[in-house]
């Protein structure tokens, strides 16, 4: 890939024009990227941290702690990189062949490329992008009170959130949501599926895409969020 081959991607991917486009090369050059990565991987931990410490009044430190481990656990950074396609630009030199760049490997290179972005482009530029990644907009807060006209939040169980759904549907007498197979992305070996959730409700039509390594896990993300979509219309 060259200079404006790679440029090109960092501006679709990230809505950033590099400024020293040497710091990303190297973020993802299989072999060149462990100091970035190094870096990357402290300045997530603390925008994270950030996030929740700013928006989420909570009384629990190992909740915080549990959030911040799920969103920095390689298995989901691994998933970003390959919804970004990070695979398709990693450099790899002639000592090394293409099967080495495991889940963990495009882990780490995408921390290598969140150190390049902040040395680039600096502090708020970098918590911008990481927030849009990570979707902080997904975390949810485990003292909501509200009372769901009359379903309690603590009766739901959104360890299932499919038959959650459904069960909060019956109760309005609706019919259970409508699933489709969007799109199948990736390579063969690490396929990433998205799924269409959708359902009427108080005369609206709600939809939620979900995504994940296979069909169910990507049903349950688009149950998830279309879920979070009845609670907030009753």
């Amino acid at each position: 890939m060259n200079d404006r081959e790679l440029s090109q991607w960092i501006q679709i991917k990230f809505g950033i024009v590099p400024q020293e486009l040497s710091k990303y090369r190297r973020a993802i050059t299989t072999r060149q990227y462990e100091v970035l990565e190094f870096f990357g991987d402290s300045i997530l931990g603390f925008l994270v941290s950030e996030y929740l410490i700013k928006h989420y009044s909570v009384d629990q430190p190992g909740w915080f702690t549990q959030v911040r481990s799920q969103l920095v656990e390689d298995k989901n950074l691994a998933l970003i990189a390959q919804q970004i396609n990070l695979s398709s630009i990693v450099i790899i030199p002639s000592t090394s062949i293409r099967q080495q760049i495991t889940d963990r490997v495009l882990a780490d290179i995408l921390e290598a490329l969140i150190g390049a972005i902040y040395l680039d482009q600096g502090l708020d530029k970098c918590r911008e992008i990481v927030s849009k990644l990570l979707d902080f907009n997904k975390i949810r807060n485990p003292y909501t009170t509200n009372n769901y006209n009359h379903v309690e939040t603590s009766s739901l169980n959104i360890e299932n959130p499919i038959s959650t759904l459904q069960e909060l549907l019956a109760k309005y007498g609706i019919s259970p949501p409508d699933y489709f197979d969007i799109e199948q992305k990736g390579q063969a070996h690490t396929p990433i599926f998205t799924i269409r959730a959708s359902c009427n409700f108080r005369g609206k039509y709600l939809k939620a895409d979900g995504i994940g390594r296979s069909k169910k896990e990507a049903k349950k993300d688009a149950s998830e969020k279309l879920l979070l979509l009845v609670l907030k219309c009753q």
